[in-house]
């Protein structure tokens, strides 16, 4: 099939916000390159609310929570549309059940080497070898099949006015993961708050609705909250890229809205210790990042890096508490002194 005759395009990555994120970028750059391109998005409802604001693309949402149930309502939906391409850019088992929902002539999976849990059953083409070790570089090979080499960042987004809620200035902290092992420790977050302060850095702490991640938002602001803007829970995800859009740094662990400020072009300095930051990091700003991944991958495992499978972990529960405030503050002024 000439790509020219490609006219409808069907992609299938259901969560999680990150990676979303990656999938944005790449499936933007997609619709530059062939813009009378129809795209149809299946994801989950959350992360729908990220998807829609790509202009032109059709979304629509599949809860797991829904079982066999959504998966038929799914294809119902979809009743008498045949795709003449699916991207399918997630390889748990669940998406790929999704997938055989949708009718497409090409179905275009992961190269062998990135694939899982059997996504290779479910295709009827495969990607070529990712060019990068980042999961944004598994998306773009499965892109490179229509011709497609980079993604495009920042991404053009349809995103809220903030309306003067904030000021001009401000650094982002970000503090929690969306699994609390990745979070840095209590007090490194309080020292930096505290330093960026004596340099004359308003901050504003971002991060969902959950009770655990404002427990650890105020157990940060403790004494603090005369100078530290608190929107916690506060901000759908369209207006917390807003808020990040805006900022002149964005300080996080590896979490989805370290991508999200990728996502709108803004500096991130992230912090990883479970996994590899050139698989998983900020992709625009993997040398500012601040890791321990290496020695505790090392140690765990025996072996460099450079010779352990690609999704390698480290399983240490207190990997994080191997970043120390030093490193963390050197690199933020280093940051800031370049902004």
């Amino acid at each position: 099939m000439q790509q020219e005759n490609i006219q409808q395009i069907a992609v299938v990555r259901l969560s999680a916000l990150g990676d979303v994120c990656h999938a944005m970028s790449v499936v933007q750059a997609i619709m530059k390159r062939y813009p009378s391109m129809k795209v149809t998005w299946i994801t989950s409802p959350l992360e729908a609310n990220l998807v829609r604001l790509l202009a032109g693309v059709q979304v629509i949402e599949y809860d797991k929570k829904s079982g066999l149930s959504g998966l038929l309502a799914l294809r119902s939906c979809l009743k008498g549309q045949t795709f003449d391409v699916l991207l399918h850019l997630q390889w748990s088992f669940r998406a790929s059940l999704v997938s055989r929902m949708i009718r497409a002539k090409r179905r275009i999976g992961f190269a062998l080497s990135h694939s899982r849990e059997k996504q290779h059953w479910f295709v009827n083409e495969q990607a070529p070898e990712p060019k990068g070790g980042h999961v944004l570089d598994s998306f773009l090979s499965i892109a490179s099949v229509l011709g497609i080499t980079s993604p495009v960042l920042p991404c053009e987004l349809s995103l809220p006015s903030l309306g003067g809620d904030l000021p001009d200035r401000y650094v982002v902290i970000n503090p929690s993961a969306s699994k609390a092992e990745r979070n840095w420790t209590l007090d490194g977050y309080r020292a930096v708050v505290s330093h960026l302060y004596k340099k004359g850095h308003v901050v504003v702490l971002t991060g969902g609705p959950s009770a655990d991640e404002a427990s650890f938002a105020q157990a940060i602001l403790a004494e603090r909250e005369d100078y530290v803007i608190n929107l916690v829970g506060k901000t759908p995800l369209d207006k917390m890229l807003s808020v990040l859009k805006d900022a002149e740094l964005v300080i996080s662990p590896d979490t989805g809205p370290a991508h999200m400020a990728t996502l709108v072009g803004t500096p991130v300095l992230g912090l990883y210790a479970h996994s590899d930051p050139s698989r998983t990091g900020p992709y625009s700003d993997l040398d500012k990042v601040v890791s321990a991944y290496e020695e505790l991958a090392e140690e765990e495992y025996h072996k460099p890096v450079s010779e352990l499978p690609w999704s390698t972990r480290v399983h240490d529960p207190k990997a994080m508490q191997h970043i120390t405030i030093e490193r963390v503050l050197s690199k933020l002024d280093e940051l800031l002194t370049l902004n």
